[in-house]
């Protein structure tokens, strides 16, 4: 919504806009059937736990991915520490979880 509103002031379209992919850019973690994306948020100098979980749907090739985003209150002091817990508790999840998830 503000895009649009910033668009319709600055009195300008971008006519080479890209439709908008919401895969992650980042390599993606296969367990158990789902793909796990771990992606922790840097917030003030720490970083937050934070990932994706898809599961590739099969049964129609037009389908998108089902898809779980999430983003955590635990904080770490570095990247590679949010990375770790992230795919930690991302293996947890699915492991009590899941197809649930995308309900």
């Amino acid at each position: 919504m503000f895009g649009l509103l910033k668009r319709l002031f600055s009195g300008s379209a971008d006519s080479d806009a890209k439709p908008v992919d919401n895969t992650p850019n980042v390599e993606p973690i296969d367990y158990n059937g789902y793909l796990i994306f771990v992606m922790p948020k840097e917030e003030s100098g720490q970083y937050r736990v934070a990932g994706l979980i898809e599961k590739p749907v099969v049964d129609d090739e037009a389908a998108d991915n089902l898809k779980h985003q999430f983003i955590r209150s635990d904080v770490c002091m570095n990247k590679q520490q949010a990375e770790q817990i992230t795919l930690q508790k991302c293996k947890l999840f699915i492991d009590q979880v899941g197809d649930s998830m995308f309900k």
